[in-house]
């Protein structure tokens, strides 16, 4: 590959920040320095992100850049997010000449790029949670709406060479919102890593060997249901059960306030991923208006440390499509305490050592897919060809 045409990545969030694309991001980079010698230039935002993602340090050629805004009120936020994606696509044009790998982070970017990139660059479009569909989802926007059906237009009208997709429900979505069932595709799993995370040899404070340990560790945005939660706390019983929440995002803090004092839950800070191993059953959660347009990785976090999956959500998503030997199914309807008591009234150790030893066997399939991406990626990139 010539040494001037660095593949480049466009992405909001980048290590050091603790946000899991960005450290998918930085793993790929790493890769392709690594094993094949290819260079990387990453255009990012130079913003701060109060969330999941393990801190390391950032891998090629990093260039952040200037952002507005990083507070809550929605009408700024918004604005924030359409000039994220023009700066990032103003400063790509330098590397128009160079294979463009364009994320769905910020919200609006790929619209952004299919718009403003020229014709002939080679740009991928790494797919996390996708947009405008999920200013839909969460009730910002009416699916009818003139400038929610501008922006879907914009954003399918020019597709891009191949798809990086999180699993192959949501690459059937985005070849269906391109009309292009023939667009190639790569699928990348996120939260999958080849770094070994080591046990500590002293269990958390909140570890309890006599009792089932649960837990839910990460966001609680508006892809994510409260409701199960709480039924959670309703439902476990304090003398079979702990339930170890790490919260954050726009719906924790009333989650919090409804669990303090509640008999077997822990409410704790943060759960480093190396302590994930002590919580046997990890709660996971996305509404079925999120289907496709999300994925959370939290799922796959919990099986790469041999844990099973709680997961309330609808089941033709990719989290249960490929994760379910490993997990239970809660379905997001109006019985959710019914299944919940239910849930935890059968629930034995038996049962959840089952699951968690099907988890190794799962996360290798899930390595050998990422495996498989990156190094289809590398000889495309070494070969300057577009054929996925």
């Amino acid at each position: 590959m010539n040494a001037a045409e660095p593949v480049v990545f466009l992405t909001r969030h980048y290590p050091p920040n603790p946000n899991i694309n960005g450290e998918s991001v930085c793993d790929l980079v790493e890769y392709l320095a690594r094993e094949h010698g290819i260079r990387s230039v990453v255009l990012c935002m130079g913003r701060s992100f109060a969330g999941g993602g393990g801190r390391r340090q950032p891998a090629g050629q990093v260039r952040r850049l200037w952002t507005p805004y990083e507070g809550n009120r929605t009408v700024l936020r918004l604005l924030t997010m359409v000039y994220d994606g023009l700066s990032l696509l103003i400063h790509a044009w330098r590397y128009r000449r160079s294979w463009i790998v364009c994320t769905t982070s910020p919200p609006l970017l790929p619209m952004w790029a299919g718009w403003l990139l020229p014709r002939r660059t080679r740009w991928l479009l790494w797919a996390f949670d996708l947009f405008p569909e999920g200013f839909r989802a969460t009730g910002w926007i009416g699916e009818k709406h003139p400038l929610y059906r501008l922006a879907l237009r914009a954003t399918y009208q020019k597709a891009p060479y191949g798809l990086i997709a999180l699993g192959p429900r949501q690459a059937e979505y985005l070849r269906l919102a391109y009309r292009k069932p023939d667009l190639p595709v790569l699928l990348l799993p996120c939260g999958v890593f080849f770094h070994a995370l080591k046990r500590p040899e002293t269990s958390p404070p909140w570890y309890d060997p006599n009792r089932i340990v649960l837990g839910y560790c990460g966001n609680v945005g508006d892809p994510h249901n409260p409701t199960f939660i709480r039924a959670a706390i309703d439902c476990l019983n304090p003398e079979r059960h702990r339930l170890i929440l790490a919260l954050y995002g726009n719906q924790a803090p009333a989650l919090k306030a409804y669990a303090r004092g509640k008999p077997g839950v822990v409410l704790v800070d943060h759960v480093p991923r190396e302590q994930l191993a002590f919580i046997g059953i990890h709660l996971v959660s996305l509404r079925r208006s999120w289907t496709h347009v999300a994925v959370p990785s939290k799922a796959v976090s919990a099986i790469a440390v041999g844990g099973a999956i709680l997961f309330c959500g609808d089941p033709d998503s990719d989290n249960w499509q490929l994760l379910q030997d490993a997990g239970w199914l809660i379905e997001e309807n109006d019985s959710i305490d019914e299944q919940m008591t239910h849930f935890f009234q059968q629930l034995t150790l038996e049962a959840v050592h089952q699951k968690r030893a099907a988890a190794p066997t799962i996360y290798e399939r899930l390595q050998h897919m990422v495996r498989h991406t990156y190094g289809r990626l590398a000889t495309m990139f070494k070969r300057q060809t577009t054929e996925l």
